[in-house]
């Protein structure tokens, strides 16, 4: 009876992840496009044949769905083998309501693009939701990697570039400062923004390309946390990007930023309700906090600058997590707020496109 008990404990336990963390986590998205997914290429000035996720409105009905982490034995093969033999267990079963390389619509005057970036030491599959939704709805969506400050960023040849560790309480202490390590580190990746930019313009150029013909000048760049940051930036610095969208980022204004003609949304969470509750951790936010007021007040004065504050809402609740672990589990480990995930994902991705949809610099 006792051996029995222990079996059944122990295939308790084996199957507990399989219940917390859902299989199918993603609703059928809200537009009138299904979605299909692929790859794109883009080349930094250090690196060529890096891999991106390109999402895109497809009238394709039928096809294989895509996994939520493709790639995956090569995107965890950096990860300790105990941790990476279960991830793959319990999350390779996840799929999304995608089609891989579906056949992408033809839009007489082209789609609009979105250009994503994650967050700080974050990867770009992890916004799935919102490429779903954009995508859906007519915008061909690109989840950039940047390399060295994305959990892992995969290039053609093989390889990957992980995550280059740094020293997170200096770089958040003096993040402000114009030469800072976090400053450059924002506008490493606006420039990466751009750069991927070129890439989806050159292929539309391109005769024999699968993007030939298929964008329109209508550009506009998001992020999440330090990716917001960017997404803000490289609508300063690049004149083709009509629109930043920044989710809970903090800010950073470089002296080369040009906001004339442009829009900025800012969609923010209350980080001193859900803040860490450890004293060096709480520390390090309300200085964040403070400084972030000031560099907000003074953006506010260059640009016209759209709010929206979601105080129910935590910085990782613009992510797909909420969906993928069971409410259950999310209230025990405190990452979230108490706002429904999808809830907050759903109104936020609404939010953004009437925002992009308002578009009006150079219809």
């Amino acid at each position: 009876m006792a051996i029995l008990f222990l079996i059944l404990c122990a295939i308790g336990i084996f199957l507990l992840p399989y219940w917390l963390i859902k299989a199918r986590p993603f609703p059928q998205p809200s537009g009138q496009w299904r979605v299909g997914v692929s790859d794109f290429i883009w080349d930094a000035p250090d690196r060529a044949g890096i891999i991106a996720k390109i999402w895109y409105p497809t009238s394709d009905n039928q096809g294989i769905h895509s996994p939520y982490i493709d790639k995956i034995d090569r995107t965890l093969a950096i990860i300790n083998p105990l941790l990476k033999s279960i991830i793959k267990l319990y999350i390779s079963h996840i799929t999304t309501p995608s089609f891989i390389n579906a056949t992408p619509i033809q839009y007489q005057d082209g789609c609009p693009i979105v250009l994503f970036s994650p967050g700080f030491q974050s990867i770009n599959f992890l916004n799935t939701f919102y490429a779903l939704e954009f995508a859906s709805h007519g915008f061909i969506v690109i989840g950039i990697n940047h390399p060295g400050t994305s959990a892992v960023t995969l290039l053609v040849d093989g390889s990957q570039v992980g995550f280059n560790p740094i020293d997170v309480e200096s770089v958040f202490a003096e993040y402000e400062q114009p030469k800072s390590l976090f400053s450059d580190l924002v506008v490493e990746q606006a420039d990466n923004i751009s750069k991927v930019l070129d890439a989806i313009i050159n292929a539309n150029n391109t005769a024999n390309s699968l993007w030939h013909q298929k964008i329109n000048s209508k550009i506009f760049a998001v992020g999440h946390s330090i990716g917001g940051a960017a997404s803000f930036v490289a609508c300063g610095k690049d004149d083709r990007i009509a629109k930043g969208v920044n989710l809970d980022g903090i800010f950073v204004n470089p002296a080369n930023t040009n906001y004339a003609n442009k829009e900025l949304l800012l969609i923010s969470s209350n980080w001193e309700k859900y803040s860490p509750k450890d004293k060096k951790s709480q520390s390090r936010i309300e200085i964040i906090v403070a400084k972030d007021k000031i560099q907000r007040e003074q953006l506010a004065t260059k640009v016209n600058l759209h709010q929206r504050s979601f105080q129910s809402a935590s910085h990782f609740n613009f992510m797909d997590l909420p969906l993928i672990i069971r409410s259950t589990i999310e209230k025990k480990i405190g990452l979230f707020g108490s706002i429904d995930g999808l809830e907050l994902l759903s109104k936020t991705s609404m939010e953004m496109m009437n925002f992009f949809n308002s578009y009006s610099s150079s219809d």
